[in-house]
């Protein structure tokens, strides 16, 4: 690995930039938060605008997505005049935009006809610069001129190149009867461009020299926008390193290319979590300070992100081995946070860590881990031009006003979150927040940091990534990248991390940082830093729009879960392997000419079968079954993929399926579960050879060890249509003999409130505790009817467990298996509970959970036959509170 040693002017101005970012300053003139200095308040994403002239136009559906997204306008006076030409400066804008270049400010104007004081100016000349956008031969460029089809055919082509989009490969040549009338410098474009059906001729014909009508120029430009999409969420590269490891005052590169050689589709941002011990500049240069320490670098392309972990040492130091990471994974940073020991009263649990409670806030300045910096040098181009900026805070998903009165107690400097303070501002629960700065102008930005408060013993945590946006009007945003860090969540020590995403200075006005939140989390110290002028000279900046995926997780923060099915994997062969053939009926509502019509089971939660053996191995070996390639949690999201693709939701409002995984059991009867360490004993559950206390502590021990396990798959993986809702309670009784059986329930359900998951539980008719669900802090618990059985069971069974679910606020768990295909008794005892419920009203408005044995319903939604089929259909209908039977099904009586 090589080093370069800097002069040691550069170095200076180096660490000056580094130190820059921990340096705070008192505001002379602090304003309340309601009397914050702005011009203007950021505007939502989207937008709903009726136009009174796309209704029977076939570009209707992409107009409104465009003009939601504020890609682009319509013409006054509610009307888009979808038939109206569109210039070469309006075409300009519309590529810049769906492409996701970022315009910046120009110094000479090359077109008479695009001065520099025009607003077209940044994206004709940033288009230019790409080489996709050329003038006419009387050095203008035609700006108001109308944009023939060929003109754009030949633009497109040249876009693909810039933008690094694989080509379609050919598969049908297509021949047009207009062939001759296309000019030469345009038939091989339109040949690439019809073959990425980015355009379509008509009736045999491409009219080479026909205008280009907006409405065309929407179509087209949803095309290449879902290309992007695409390209961000598949984006492949490689770097040369996976870890660093220099001498402070030194610094080595970290190089982004394609995995095989092709261009990069975005430019590469980069990340850093410890801004006192060194920087990261945005060309992927890691400056090393002159302390030593570690953190970590993180490179974004798309969607997709690496951390690479960094070592900086003393120069007489010998170097040692530095560990290597993966590199090409995605949030390789999670380490989930150990069972806390706070009780708390049942629907109560935030109390137990409010930070005022724990009485462990009150000296901010206590000491960090972190070493504070020496002081700067002077750099007089680099400012933070946030404090005294509008600022604005929303919530993931829906607010809720307890968890923002609790916020109060915690509301940070007079100013907001922007202004240079040692006071932490606290946010309580609610999945999330975004955090919008609308600057006073437009600015190179250079980078965007915010500092971060760990205590876990008050219930604080680092969220475990911080996002940045950027958006030049507040409407239409880019992503920018994402910085991540390896403080685990079980970390007892305090900890400071001040995340840093670098811009290589992004020319904008509007800065948007995003961060989860799971029970605290405390910030300070919002800075953009900015510079003067634009000294970026790594060529064109491209960034992805904001992942469909993250908004659309955004809006569901809040939901409840509605219907779950029971997923039994990783033994039993076939039946227990899922794959995205199985998940995808029921995932989506498929009609039996093989519509994709809804969404069926919102939720799908993933269990083992019994026969899992209680030892540390068997729950291994269930784990990496779960997080196999090609089935189960893998299945599952390429599933949701596909019912988004064939609903049309893939790139504008995807739906996301919530996962709910299983805790095994830790049977009480083990005596040899196996080593926690290699120089530890194995550990016994058993308390009559090592006592009641030791028995249940060895029992935690382990559930904390498999969720730590757990949560670091999940968060590696990081399935894009999946999102983890709760975990699960696998034993369906209250055992009383198992040691301090409720003291280790409640635990648990500490430990996975802890990490703003909730807690399930599915007990059988008659199981021992099943009045005391909420007592033991279940979120959720749904009652096992056990009806379904060789016993005869008579109608007042049904009825009688509805009446036990309405007493104890419970959910009903609806049952069948294959003999309801084959015999009339279980074919009438599943239709039945389906008529109770909906006799009594359970149908609509409640949380059911479903259990069908293993994958019975894929039968009946593959069956042909009409009776078999009907299963699978009025399932349906229940769950939309459309069942219309009434009676109940008598003796052997079948259709």
């Amino acid at each position: 690995m090589s080093k370069k040693r800097f002069g040691s002017r550069m170095l200076a101005a180096c660490l000056a930039v580094t130190t820059l970012l921990v340096q705070t300053a008192p505001l002379a003139s602090a304003s309340t938060e309601s009397e914050k200095q702005t011009t203007e308040k950021p505007q939502p994403e989207k937008q709903t605008v009726k136009f009174s002239d796309i209704e029977n136009s076939y570009a209707r559906n992409a107009v409104n997505r465009l003009v939601g997204l504020h890609l682009i306008n319509g013409q006054g006076n509610d009307r888009f005049n979808p038939h109206n030409s569109i210039s070469r400066q309006d075409i300009a804008v519309l590529l810049t935009k769906v492409m996701g270049l970022q315009p910046k400010s120009v110094e000479d104007a090359r077109f008479e006809d695009v001065p520099l004081n025009s607003p077209y100016a940044s994206y004709v000349y940033g288009l230019q610069e790409m080489k996709v956008m050329n003038g006419r031969n009387d050095q203008t460029l035609g700006s108001t001129d109308p944009l023939t089809r060929q003109e754009l055919a030949v633009m497109l082509s040249r876009l693909m190149k810039a933008g690094g989009v694989k080509k379609t490969a050919t598969t049908n040549e297509v021949a047009y009867s207009d062939e001759d009338e296309i000019a030469d410098y345009a038939k091989e474009a339109i040949h690439e461009v019809t073959n990425q059906r980015w355009m379509q001729g008509n009736g045999g014909k491409f009219n080479p020299a026909g205008i280009v009508t907006r409405a065309d120029a929407v179509v087209i430009a949803e095309r290449i926008l879902d290309a992007r999409y695409q390209q961000a969420e598949q984006a492949n590269f490689t770097v040369n390193t996976q870890a660093l490891s220099l001498l402070a005052g030194t610094s080595e590169r970290v190089k982004v290319t394609g995995v095989n050689g092709e261009m990069l589709p975005f430019t590469p941002i980069f990340a850093f979590d410890r801004p006192e011990l060194g920087t990261v500049l945005a060309d992927g240069t890691f400056v090393a300070g002159p302390t030593p320490g570690k953190g970590n670098i993180t490179v974004t392309m798309g969607y997709k992100t690496v951390m690479i972990p960094v070592e900086i040492k003393n120069e007489e130091k010998p170097p040692a081995q530095v560990e290597e990471k993966g590199a090409g994974t995605a949030d390789s940073t999670a380490s989930t946070p150990a069972a806390q020991n706070n009780k708390a009263k049942a629907g109560d649990s935030d109390q137990k860590t409010d930070p005022a409670a724990a009485g462990e806030m009150k000296d901010p300045s206590a000491p960090v881990e972190s070493t504070d910096p020496s002081e700067p040098a002077e750099q007089e181009e680099l400012i933070n031009v946030a404090p005294g900026s509008f600022t604005s805070v929303d919530t993931f998903g829906q607010p809720d006003s307890y968890f923002r009165e609790i916020e109060k107690q915690y509301p940070g400097p007079v100013g907001g979150l922007v202004t240079p303070s040692q006071d932490w501002t606290g946010y309580n629960r609610q999945f999330g927040r975004k955090v919008t700065v609308a600057l006073a102008e437009e600015k190179p930005l250079e980078k965007v940091t915010l500092t971060f408060k760990h205590q876990k013993s008050s219930g604080i945590t680092i969220p475990e990534y911080m996002d940045v946006e950027v958006s030049r009007d507040g409407k239409a945003w880019s992503y920018a990248g994402r910085s991540l860090h390896d403080v685990a969540q079980s970390e007892a020590k305090i900890v400071e991390r001040t995340l840093t995403v670098m811009l290589p200075d992004v020319e904008t006005r509007y800065v948007r940082v995003s961060f989860p939140v799971k029970v605290f989390t405390f910030a300070r110290q919002l800075e953009v830093w900015a510079k003067s002028s634009n000294h970026w000279e790594g060529g064109p900046v491209l960034l992805p729009p904001p992942s469909p995926t993250q908004l659309m997780e955004d809006k569901k923060a809040g939901n409840r879960v509605e219907n779950m099915l029971l997923a039994y994997s990783g033994s039993y062969g076939d039946r227990g392997t899922w794959s995205m053939e199985d998940f995808l009926p029921m995932v989506g509502y498929r009609t039996a000419d093989g519509y994709m019509r809804d969404q069926m089971f919102d939720t799908i939660l993933f269990l083992p079968y019994q026969n899992m053996p209680v030892t540390k191995d068997g729950w291994q070996s269930y784990m990496n079954d779960l997080f196999g390639s090609g089935k189960q949690l893998d299945a599952l999201n390429k599933a949701m993929r596909e019912y988004n693709r064939l609903r049309g939701t893939l790139y504008t409002t995807p739906t996301q399926e919530n996962v709910v995984l299983a805790l095994p059991y830790p049977n009480a009867n083990q005596t040899n579960f196996g080593k926690m360490a290699s120089d530890k004993p194995s550990l016994s559950f058993n308390a009559a050879t090592i006592g009641e206390e030791q028995a249940y502590l060895n029992r935690k021990q382990a559930l904390e060890w498999y969720f730590q396990e757990l949560q670091k798959r999940w968060n590696k993986e990081g399935y894009a249509y999946l999102k983890l809702e709760g975990i699960y309670w696998f034993h369906e009784l209250i055992d009383d003999s198992a040691p301090k059986e409720r003291e280790l329930i409640r635990s648990t359900a500490s430990m996975v409130h802890d990490n703003a998951l909730r807690f399930y539980w599915i007990p059988y008719f008659g199981a021992p505790g099943v009045e005391e669900w909420k007592s033991l802090y279940f979120d959720y618990a749904f009652l096992q009817p056990n009806y379904y059985n060789d016993k005869p069971v008579g109608l007042d069974r049904i009825e009688g467990v509805l009446e036990v679910v309405s007493k104890y606020g419970m959910g009903v768990e609806i049952e069948g298996d294959e003999r309801m295909y084959k015999d009339p008794k279980f074919y009438q005892i599943y239709y039945n509970q389906l008529v109770a419920a909906r006799r009594l009203g359970m149908d609509k408005n409640h949380v059911h959970a479903y259990y069908y044995g293993s994958k019975t319903l894929i039968e009946a939604a593959n069956n042909k036959d009409s009776v078999m089929r009907a299963i699978y259909d009025d399932t349906y209908k229940w769950m939309r509170g459309r069942f219309d039977r009434e009676e109940y099904f008598e003796a052997n009586e079948m259709p």
